[in-house]
């Protein structure tokens, strides 16, 4: 665990061998919460109304335009209630404990890395380093091997130059357009690439930094 790994982040963390967590990793956050959009009132107040048909007394429980009722509240809290269940049960089999045991240090509390050593939600503190230097001598035969980091760390120019940064996708669209013989083609390729669904269909990530962790990056700076 780096900085954080909590809820969905523990989630997936703990059926591994060895939970490795920095002292400040915020983790935890062992719970599930369901939102039910009751839009019924502002909908009457306005002259707007749906009909549907539903296959089953609860079909359309989460329809915002359908009212909660207490049957639906009530069916709402047992669907939340039993994924709370699950999450704690892939816990417990995961960190060895009973359910009642999970039980104490769920409930949605989140936790420090310190913390989560503590109550038994982690094994051992320290980086990336350490769960690196843990793999090595517990299943090699020497330490001597190579480490593949991924993703593999790109420099300057792979952010510029990159097939998926923006030159590389305005290179792609200007080819688009350069290969289509019709002119209403090539605006509809154009925007198409240069679209924000064009960004999305690939990963990225956004973080906050100061002037000086900022040029280390961009200058390949440690």
């Amino acid at each position: 665990m780096s900085n954080y790994a909590a809820s969905g982040g523990y989630y997936i963390s703990t059926s591994c061998e060895k939970m490795f967590a920095n002292p400040t990793t915020i983790t935890g956050s062992i719970g599930v919460f369901g939102i039910k959009l009751d839009a019924s009132k502002w909908a009457k107040d306005y002259g707007i109304r749906t009909d549907y048909y539903p296959h089953g007394s609860h079909a359309a429980s989460l329809n915002p335009l359908v009212p909660l009722t207490p049957r639906t509240k009530g069916n709402i809290t047992r669907l939340i209630a039993g994924h709370y269940d699950y999450f704690k049960n892939i816990v417990a089999n995961g960190r060895s404990m009973s359910v009642d045991e999970v039980e104490q240090v769920a409930q949605g509390r989140v936790w420090t890395g310190e913390q989560a050593k503590e109550v038994g939600l982690v094994d051992r503190l320290g980086g990336l380093d350490r769960a690196v230097s843990y793999a090595k001598s517990t299943h090699t035969k020497s330490e001597s091997v190579d480490v593949e980091y991924w993703p593999r760390k790109k420099g300057f120019w792979d952010f510029i130059s990159g097939k998926e940064s923006l030159a590389g996708i305005i290179s792609e669209a200007v080819a688009l357009v350069k290969n289509s013989s019709d002119e209403t083609d090539s605006i509809v390729h154009l925007f198409n690439e240069m679209s924000q669904l064009k960004f999305a269909e690939r990963p990225h990530f956004m973080l906050t930094m100061d002037e000086k962790t900022a040029l280390d990056l961009i200058l390949g700076r440690e």
